[in-house]
């Protein structure tokens, strides 16, 4: 990351925080501090963290019955029978 770039983090950190903090809309915040709300929300989606994705088990109704896993990106599995959770889990590592 460049100095510039790191310069911005900064400054949209600390208008992010102070945002939360003063209690009003982010559009309010954004007028105020001559800040365009599109900017604000994209560094603010930017730095917030990343959560890792979860798995749950789940037990089908027929164990024989054919599953399609569709994720969020559009990918698919297709599996005969409902596959064990670790199995999946593994496919994903």
């Amino acid at each position: 990351m460049d100095a510039k770039n790191i310069t911005q983090f900064a400054i949209m950190q600390t208008h992010i925080a102070a945002c939360k903090a003063s209690g009003i809309t982010v559009e309010a915040y954004c007028r105020n501090h001559q800040l365009k709300p599109s900017v604000y929300y994209y560094w603010r989606k930017k730095l917030q963290p990343k959560e890792p994705g979860k798995f749950i088990s789940i037990t089908p109704l027929l164990s024989t019955a054919p599953v399609r896993i569709t994720f969020t990106n559009g990918k698919r599995i297709s599996f005969e029978t409902m596959p064990p959770v670790d199995y999946v889990k593994q496919l994903m590592a």
